[in-house]
């Protein structure tokens, strides 16, 4: 992941192609484990909301 100066005040956060990648290596090896993504994202106290909204494709286990 890298932040680029995009001549705005905040600039932007963007990816590699090997950062995304890694992120969909991360996302499909942490769908293996008990209780997949949902259980991640609560482990690492995400806010509800956004779990709900992060997770609302994700099938049910």
């Amino acid at each position: 992941m890298i932040h680029a100066h995009d001549g705005s005040e905040e600039g932007i956060t963007t990816f590699t192609d090997r950062g995304i990648e890694s992120l969909k290596e991360f996302l499909a090896d942490i769908r293996t484990w008990e209780g997949g993504v949902r259980q991640f994202l609560v482990d690492e106290q995400c806010d509800r909301e956004k779990i709900e909204r992060i997770t609302a494709d994700e099938p049910k286990s």
